[in-house]
């Protein structure tokens, strides 16, 4: 369980890290909000702590979901699914938002 929580966090932190990034080479630019391609493209350390996080998040929602579902199977199951999808979507989402709520505020 320590292992999931410990690897999950790292995962939000390095999408966060690299949207923030990502983010700053597009200055000036709005972002798209959930899927195409930015404007500039991300530098290599972007797409290295993006596909860390993504490592991470896997390790991490399989740790947790692993010691829920020794005791409910099916809310393990449901757990890890949430728990994927808010680790992966919400930094970035999040970041996005911001920085395109800027842009738009600068004209």
């Amino acid at each position: 369980m320590w292992v999931g929580m410990t690897a999950t966090i790292l995962s939000v932190l390095l999408h966060t890290w690299g949207a923030i990034v990502a983010a700053r080479q597009n200055f000036g630019y709005r972002l798209p909000a959930i899927s195409g391609g930015y404007p500039v493209r991300p530098a290599q350390r972007v797409k290295r702590a993006q596909t860390a996080g993504w490592l991470l998040s896997i390790v991490g929602v399989l740790g947790i979901g692993g010691a829920v579902w020794d005791t409910a199977p099916w809310w393990g199951l449901a757990t890890a699914a949430v728990l994927f999808l808010l680790v992966n979507v919400v930094p970035s989402l999040a970041v996005t938002a911001l920085h395109n709520r800027r842009e738009l505020a600068r004209g």
